[in-house]
């Protein structure tokens, strides 16, 4: 991106910092990642949306994430995915190819006060406090970039957060599945040390909301999946607009659970709904709620 472009452009009220990736899935590579996930999901809400990345010269922005600012890093490859289900529907994953570390270098300084940034690691390419470099107004993370151990042969498993006082400074919202975090409820709610909002999500069992005043689960709105990445990214990026928007957490998780709803409908980022059938599908919900259907 020129110069002359970067003074075009608006500042983005949505930054997500993190890797973008190459998939593997039967039938081909899909472009994946926290921040592409995350980026789209605000540009369908209506939101001016960058990312700042490092990637591979195979990475086209303006491609494959059209109307999204992207500040890329020149990087040797992009991080590369192999994902492997069994008939469970779990998921194993083995790293082929990574990208450098997220510089902050390539993003002008004028975009560093963002409405809501995202952090996203994927493989530990976000720095520790990096949250800091930055004033913007919601401050969210996912969890799972600082939870992978990566071996010698490329395979993921999970690891024991450290360094999660650092990692997380100047951090609100902590997103994270039950599958990343080891020890589940207890483990998800320790972290309110750190963060005054965690979401530890369940996936169509929904999820549970900790803050410093209460413990609360959220209903999700259950539906066919056909591939369940980038669910997560979706929720977290939904919650953290949503949050901005109308400051009540409740109403961002159910918002935002409703988001991730969409996207498990289709492979790879073409199911992430807009505000119209988000809301539509938070009407369901909210009907299925009151019918007794379940409790929240």
């Amino acid at each position: 991106m020129k110069a002359s472009d970067i003074e075009r452009s608006a500042k983005p009220r949505f930054l997500a910092v993190g890797h973008v990736t190459r998939d593997q899935r039967p039938g081909g590579d899909v472009l994946g990642g926290t921040v592409a996930y995350a980026a789209i999901a605000a540009q369908r809400l209506g939101w001016e949306t960058a990312i700042l990345t490092a990637a591979g010269a195979d990475f086209d922005p303006a491609r494959e994430l059209p109307g999204i600012t992207s500040f890329v890093a020149a990087s040797r490859a992009t991080t590369r995915f192999v994902n492997r289900y069994d008939d469970r529907g779990s998921r194993s994953q083995s790293v082929v190819e990574r990208a450098a570390d997220i510089d902050l270098a390539v993003l002008p300084d004028a975009w560093r006060n963002p409405e809501v940034l995202l952090l996203g690691p994927v493989v530990g390419e976000v720095a520790g406090g990096m949250a800091a470099a930055f004033e913007a107004d919601v401050v969210g993370a996912m969890a799972q970039g600082w939870l992978r151990a990566i071996d010698e042969a490329g395979a993921v498993s999970a690891r024991e957060w450290t360094q999660a006082a650092r990692d997380l400074a100047s951090v609100h919202a902590l997103f994270l599945s039950e599958s990343d975090l080891p020890g589940g409820a207890g483990a998800a709610a320790s972290l309110l040390s750190h963060v005054p909002i965690v979401a530890l999500t369940r996936g169509w069992r929904g999820l549970t909301l900790f803050t410093r005043d209460a413990v609360q689960d959220v209903a999700a709105l259950p539906r066919e999946e056909v591939d369940a990445t980038g669910a997560g990214d979706v929720f977290a990026a939904a919650f953290l607009v949503r949050y901005h928007e109308c400051q009540d957490v409740l109403e961002a998780a159910a918002f935002a659970s409703c988001a991730a709803s969409c996207v498990v409908e289709a492979v790879g980022a073409v199911g992430i709904g807009d505000r119209a059938e988000i809301l539509k599908r938070l009407e369901q919900r909210e009907q299925l709620i009151e019918e007794g259907e379940w409790d929240e």
